[in-house]
């Protein structure tokens, strides 16, 4: 691996480690105005209230992003891992779908919001895998 092949790879790693960290620390500190926002009734998941779900998956984002930073911060960049990322965010595309699917009670702003992030999510997906891809053909 060179320095033009992990480029891309790289920069989406950098890229997808300061979006998770700030949307991460953003939505750990508004997560009750977030939750009342997103749907019409107050919703429980494993019977935690959405605000705490919100609050706890904000905190998640931004250790996912210390993730992707100490990534592709390395020298020899661990492809393993940045295999994993890609995994992670493919799957978080997928589940966003599911959730939209089930009988919930969101709000217009809800779905937007699941709907943006999961696009930007999937946006990065497609640029790590071509990342990866380059990288294996460049080996």
């Amino acid at each position: 691996m060179n320095a033009s092949s992990d480029r891309l790879l790289r920069r989406t790693l950098w890229a997808n480690a300061i979006l998770s960290v700030g949307s991460g620390a953003i939505l750990a500190a508004l997560a009750t105005p977030f939750a009342s926002m997103a749907t019409h009734a107050p919703v429980q998941v494993l019977g935690l209230d959405l605000a705490i779900v919100l609050e706890l998956l904000g905190l998640g984002f931004v250790a996912f992003g210390a993730v992707c930073g100490w990534i592709a911060s390395r020298t020899d960049m661990p492809l393993g891992w940045a295999r994993a990322i890609f995994v992670l965010d493919a799957s978080w595309v997928a589940i966003s779908a599911v959730l939209l699917m089930l009988p919930a009670s969101w709000t217009l702003a809800g779905i937007a919001g699941i709907v943006v992030v999961a696009l930007i999510v999937a946006d990065l997906a497609i640029l790590e895998y071509l990342g990866l891809r380059r990288i294996s053909t460049a080996n």
